[in-house]
């Protein structure tokens, strides 16, 4: 697993990305948290320069992929999770209590309530229609990856709010890891996912989330509505923390690194 290090600590934050991105999309956050904490950002499973595996892209081994960087790092860690790396952080939050201290979903929804508002919310269900299309075999990653990722670059850019928050020289650095081979991983996480549709409420709700939350939005995400933040109090042990960054898109550590940061020290100051 390849991991990009900045700062010293005690404490550590590592910090997990989302699809389809890698450790760069926390570019802007990295030197404003690495002047109190020893911050450490991998490729996730599959992703930029970590290898891609023939397998254990399920939500439990990538859970085990965190454990495995937090045992690492020696000590019990503040995890924050952006996207596909928010889904795995509520997931290492909820199955590892004694080795996170706080945990921050930046527009990483819930397992449990991301698939109780497919079922009860129209909305998302439209926003998510891409997961459904995720679901075919090769066809999504062959598109994705196609002419050197030119259809994930524009799906990139053209759904940023922040004007120049994400430049064509920053989707030059994404493209060059957006091969078919290393889509097709990203992609995998949605489909193993997807087979099991069913058992996160009752599994969540047996491992809730003992560490202090706080979950970020973003008002204008494209893909994960604000009902998102909604109803967390019966995955979590302490009701979570709630902000939504208004005129920002859903690449928030890109787009509002800023006002990010504020919120993530703001918290600790408050909670640890």
């Amino acid at each position: 697993m390849h991991v990009a290090l900045a700062g010293s600590g005690p404490p550590t934050i590592i910090l997990l990305h989302g699809f389809p991105e890698i450790w760069y999309s926390w570019r802007k956050l990295m030197p404003l948290l690495s002047s109190k904490f020893r911050v450490i950002v991998p490729d996730l499973r599959g992703y930029g320069q970590t290898e891609v595996a023939k397998g254990g892209y399920d939500i439990h081994n990538l859970g085990k992929d965190v454990l495995g960087l937090i045992e690492r790092a020696g000590e019990p860690v503040i995890l924050i999770g952006h996207d596909w790396g928010g889904v795995i952080g509520w997931h290492a939050a909820s199955v590892y209590p004694d080795r996170i201290k706080a945990y921050f979903a930046i527009a990483g929804p819930h397992p449990a309530r991301f698939f109780e508002l497919l079922v009860k919310s129209p909305r998302q269900l439209l926003m998510s229609y891409y997961t459904f299309f995720f679901q075919l075999p090769v066809i999504p990653e062959k598109l994705l990856s196609a002419k050197r990722a030119e259809a994930a670059a524009q799906i990139m850019r053209r759904s940023a709010i922040v004007p120049g928050s994400i430049t064509d020289e920053d989707l030059d650095i994404y493209r060059e890891t957006w091969t078919l081979e290393r889509m097709r991983a990203g992609i995998n996480y949605y489909r193993m996912l997807g087979r099991r549709p069913f058992w996160p409420r009752r599994f969540y709700r047996e491992h809730k989330t003992v560490c202090p939350v706080c979950v970020i939005w973003a008002d204008r995400d494209f893909a994960l509505s604000i009902a998102q933040t909604q109803g967390l109090d019966r995955w979590c042990e302490t009701p979570p923390e709630v902000h939504v960054i208004p005129d920002c898109g859903h690449w928030i550590p890109q787009e509002a690194p800023e006002e990010l940061c504020q919120i993530i020290l703001d918290f600790l100051e408050g909670s640890l």
